[in-house]
């Protein structure tokens, strides 16, 4: 713990306190904000000399310093995070009428009986047409009617189309799960028995509507 390593174990609470009452980006609330509703109530900032006694006046004192160097190295990491994040993110900007390219992963239902759903790999559908820009990084795009999708996107999932549109583009399916389409099987390719279970489970090799061949799995 910076000029203290050997007394590291001393300041985990200080730490976790310092961590969970800290504001995170990515949702804008402290963890305990988050959990409890509320912000806790803070720790008094010790003025040295307050207390006449010594030792409680140096200890009342180390622990003000510790909290302001872990609020110090905190921020410092939020922003070393944030500069990593922003050199992988890409920001393209399109214009209203652009047909665009929206990538989202779609899931497939492993079992009929069951509401259990597994990711596949991400693919595009579309091309759509988009309507307006929201914001500075997203954009409002023209689906389908039947889709239950929100319509409006992180330019980070789209992808601009060139050249002339297609006569079959790729369709979003018409079911969803957290806002992700569900696609649905299409054949079944062969069958096989897994005598390592108890009791012997049969597998089907199943080919998915609307993806490519190598995403075709057992279930």
């Amino acid at each position: 713990v910076h000029h203290k390593p050997s007394l590291w174990f001393n300041y985990l609470p200080l730490a976790e306190w310092s961590y969970n009452t800290s504001k995170h980006s990515s949702t804008g609330y402290s963890p305990f904000h988050i959990i409890y509703g509320k912000e806790p109530v803070p720790i008094p900032q010790y003025i040295l000399g307050t207390s006449s006694v010594e030792v409680v006046d140096s200890m009342l004192a180390a622990r003000q310093d510790m909290l302001q160097v872990l609020h110090r190295k905190l921020q410092k990491a939020q922003l070393v995070m944030k500069a990593i994040a922003d050199k992988k993110r890409r920001f393209v900007e399109f214009k209203e009428g652009d047909f665009v390219y929206l990538k989202l992963r779609p899931y497939r239902q492993q079992s009929l009986t069951q509401t259990s759903y597994s990711k596949l790999s991400k693919r595009f559908y579309g091309p759509y047409k988009i309507l307006e820009r929201i914001g500075a990084v997203a954009y409002k795009l023209e689906l389908p009617p039947a889709s239950k999708l929100h319509p409006v996107f992180h330019c980070s999932l789209l992808k601009l189309h060139q050249g002339p549109l297609s006569s079959t583009p790729v369709e979003l399916p018409p079911a969803h799960v957290d806002h992700h389409p569900l696609i649905e099987p299409l054949a079944i390719l062969d069958s096989k028995m897994d005598s390592h279970t108890s009791p012997p489970t049969r597998f089907v090799l199943v080919q998915w509507r609307g993806l490519a061949p190598e995403d075709t799995s057992w279930e």
